[in-house]
C-alpha cells in the first residue's frame, strides 16, 4: 500500500481537528455577543443549543478515536508487509 493512501485519513483526520476548534472559538465568540446584547431568556435557549452541540462533538470525538485506532492497526499490518489474501489464510 503506497504512504499516500495513509496520509490522506491522517490529513482528514487533522482538518477535521481544526474544523472543531474554529467551531469553538465561534460558539464562544457568538456567546460573548449574545451576553452583551441579548435578554436571559434568548440566551439560556442558546446556550442550551450550544450545549447539545457540544454533546454531539463529543461522541463525534469518540468515532474519531475509533477511527485513528483502525488506522494505527492498517499501518502495523503494512508495516509487517502482509497482504489481505495473507490475513485470510492466517485466520
Amino acid at each position: 500500500m503506497e504512504p499516500v493512501m495513509v496520509l490522506v485519513p491522517l490529513a482528514g483526520m487533522a482538518t477535521g481537528l481544526i474544523i472543531i476548534a474554529g467551531f469553538f472559538k465561534t460558539v464562544r465568540h457568538f456567546i460573548d455577543r449574545k451576553m452583551a446584547s441579548g435578554t436571559d431568556h434568548e440566551l439560556h435557549a442558546e446556550i442550551l443549543d450550544l450545549h447539545a452541540r457540544i454533546e454531539t462533538l463529543e461522541r463525534d470525538q469518540g468515532r474519531v478515536e475509533e477511527l485513528e485506532d483502525r488506522l494505527d492497526f492498517a499501518e502495523r499490518l503494512l508495516a509487517d508487509g502482509k497482504r489481505p489474501d495473507q490475513l485470510r489464510a492466517e485466520s
